[in-house]
């Protein structure tokens, strides 16, 4: 899989555009300036470099002032001094002339370079044979002028430098007295600006990329290496700044905790680099809607924090989470998959809900698990009260973890009889919870939190373990055709080798496939449906059968009859309840039972209680029949007693099963 890419630069999320050639040129000039220049001038940008130059100007020539005026007291003429005095009176024109005139003029560059070279042609010449000492001079203007200005006006000092050093070594006579010497010179002034312009350019080549390398470093530091945004550290330090602002004008800021949904399915079922690249989908999606003042920091795994400002707006944020909603909340397509996200959100507002960092995100997080426990898609603001209920959760969930290591679950098992033998032919698993404190509790108590924390895999592994050990024991007993229902969440459908292990777990209990049936409700099925009608496929290969469970109360149960490889139909209870009396629930549950006939799919009816319930639904065709009638959800050891009694008749069906003699507890079947 390819590396995720950011949409505007085409380039690794969180990696930086290698500077292309002119802009490193631009670079190189600029910072190879810097490096002398920062020894000479202050770096405050008090100054600007042309005024630095024209100040730096007077000072060589007011010590040159000084210097000649010394030496025309021992008698060697007025002209240097004068010169020099001129020079100085030069400066001062010019550093007034850049001083009113910011802008750049490149004719007044090459003007005083020219006056610098004629300076020092003058000199060399004038001293004759004490003029080499002035040579310096000439490398000033040539080298300076490079490093300031660029090879462009090294190229322009060097030609009128050569020129006028060499006039002034012909004036002087050192031209024809010592022509070696000359063209020893002359091969410095020409090789020695180049080869310091190139060791300069080294220098600042050196220095881009220490600061290349720093900028890196700093943005590491403060952003999410996968997605770009800011991290945690970033966050912080924003939301301090933030929290500062608002104290000091009295503005409201919002905070919205945000977690995807399931996420950890699907790393397990797609892969990581799935996850990762729907990651970045997401993180762009967000920063796409959202304004420049406010701020999206992705916290780690699944979880962003957005901070919104000014959120005293009528409105606002409303309208910004509406916002992330609609581009979150969607289908992402990768590759070969295809997937739908949901997420939950919990939003608190300063100064309402706390007054700094660490409150403010705290009874965020604690708003977002609010609105997870009211399905997929919510959000919540922050109360009070929600604090306790979130406290609980995160107990039950400590205490369900440490359940499953004291062997404190248990799996209980409900008969399926035959309506027309009377005999028990296949058992639901259900599992229960033999809590210390509160008793026993059905998966209705605490399956959201197993689901939550990702214990629900485990648990789920567990359970058709056990059912599928006692139903090899049952086979064993007395019936070598009796099946075993076992429910499956949607969670662990979405795990990477479900099939794999369902076969693994089969072949220890040494039990035929077709013995299983696995219980899938339909909104199971619907998520993720491309992956769930390939998982499905693979199942009925081998011959695991498929149960939809509630059948009913979803919103497309026909079009799911005929697209996925479903063996048995269950009626939900909500169906039964008022049979045999003329209705609507009758007319739809004998519409499904002449649909299974038709399709060829077994029908079972759930939560059957009442011997007219019974009656009416044997006269219908319905062969399976499921409830407390027969017998609630028990322990094994007492679901082996009532195989053993069975049901004597078909007329022993309108004949229930008394909870005495079974000494059963009053749970429900979930």
């Amino acid at each position: 899989m390819q590396q995720p890419v950011s949409q505007s630069t085409n380039l690794p999320i969180g990696a930086r555009a290698a500077p292309d050639s002119q802009t490193r040129a631009r670079r190189r000039t600029r910072d190879r300036r810097s490096v002398l220049q920062s020894m000479f001038f202050r770096p405050d940008g008090e100054v600007t470099q042309e005024q630095g130059q024209a100040v730096a100007r007077i000072l060589l020539a007011a010590f040159g002032t000084l210097l000649f005026y010394a030496a025309r007291q021992f008698g060697h003429g007025d002209q240097p001094f004068l010169l020099a005095l001129a020079y100085m009176l030069a400066s001062f024109f010019y550093l007034s002339f850049v001083s009113r005139n910011t802008d750049g003029y490149l004719w007044r560059r090459y003007a005083v370079i020219l006056l610098d070279i004629a300076v020092a042609t003058y000199l060399t010449a004038y001293f004759t044979t004490a003029g080499v000492a002035f040579y310096p001079l000439f490398l000033w203007v040539m080298i300076g002028n490079g490093i300031r200005y660029g090879e462009r006006f090294m190229q322009f000092a060097t030609l009128f430098g050569l020129l006028g050093f060499s006039g002034a070594m012909a004036t002087n006579g050192y031209l024809w007295n010592s022509p070696g010497t000359y063209i020893g010179l002359m091969f410095g002034l020409v090789l020695m600006p180049k080869f310091f312009l190139i060791m300069i350019d080294r220098l600042a080549e050196a220095n881009i990329e220490l600061k290349e390398k720093k900028e890196q470093a700093e943005f590491m530091a403060t952003h999410d290496v996968l997605t770009g945004l800011p991290n945690r550290a970033y966050l912080y330090t924003r939301m301090e700044q933030t929290l500062a602002y608002a104290r000091r004008t009295g503005k409201q800021v919002a905070v919205a905790f945000i977690d995807l949904d399931s996420f950890k399915s699907i790393n397990d079922s797609f892969g990581h680099e799935y996850g990762d690249f729907l990651l970045c989908q997401v993180a762009d999606a967000m920063k796409g809607v959202l304004r420049a003042s406010d701020t999206v920091s992705r916290l780690g795994g699944d979880e962003f924090v957005v901070v919104i400002e000014e959120s005293e707006k009528e409105g606002r944020v409303g309208r910004v989470i509406q916002r992330l909603f609609s581009c979150v909340g969607r289908y992402y397509t990768i590759g070969e998959y295809e997937t739908y996200v949901t997420w939950s959100c919990g939003v608190v507002v300063y100064p309402r809900d706390g007054d700094d960092v660490h409150n403010l995100l705290k009874h965020a997080d604690t708003a977002m698990y609010a609105a997870k426990s009211r399905g997929p898609n919510h959000f919540a603001f922050y109360d009070a009260e929600m604090s306790a209920q979130v406290g609980e959760q995160l107990a039950m969930r400590d205490d369900l973890r440490m359940a499953m290591d004291r062997g404190q679950l248990e799996v209980f098992y409900q008969p399926i009889v035959e309506a027309q033998s009377g005999r028990i032919r296949s058992a639901e698993a259900l599992l229960r919870w033999n809590h210390p404190e509160k008793g026993i509790l059905s998966p209705s108590h605490f399956i959201e939190v197993a689901e939550q924390s990702g214990l629900i895999n485990p648990i789920g592994d567990w359970v058709l373990q056990q059912a599928l050990q006692m139903l090899s024991s049952w086979r064993l007993g007395c019936c070598n055709d009796v099946t075993v229902h076992v429910n499956v969440s949607a969670h662990q459908l979405k795990q990477d080798g479900f099939v794999e292990n369902v076969q693994a777990l089969l072949r220890a209990a040494r039990l035929p496939s077709q013995a299983l049936e696995l219980e899938m409700t339909e909104s199971a099925l619907i998520e993720h449906s491309t992956r769930t009608s390939g998982l499905l496929a693979a199942l009925k290969k081998i011959g695991v059968k498929i149960a939809l469970d509630d059948f009913g109360t979803g919103f497309s149960s026909l079009s799911y009859l005929k697209s996925l490889p479903v063996d048995t139909i269950k009626i939900d209870k909500s169906f039964i309840d008022d049979l045999p009396a003329a209705g609507r629930d009758a007319a739809l549950v004998e519409s499904i039972l002449t649909l299974g006939a038709r399709l060829g799919n077994n029908v079972v009816a759930e939560g059957v209680e009442t011997a007219p319930q019974i009656d009416w639904l044997v006269s219908h065709g319905c062969r399976y029949l499921q409830g407390y009638h027969f017998s609630q959800p028990v322990p094994l050891d007492q679901f082996l007693t009532l195989v053993t009694s069975g049901f004597e008749s078909p007329t022993a069906l309108g004949k229930p099963h008394g909870t005495e003699r079974l000494g059963v507890l009053a749970t429900n079947k979930r």
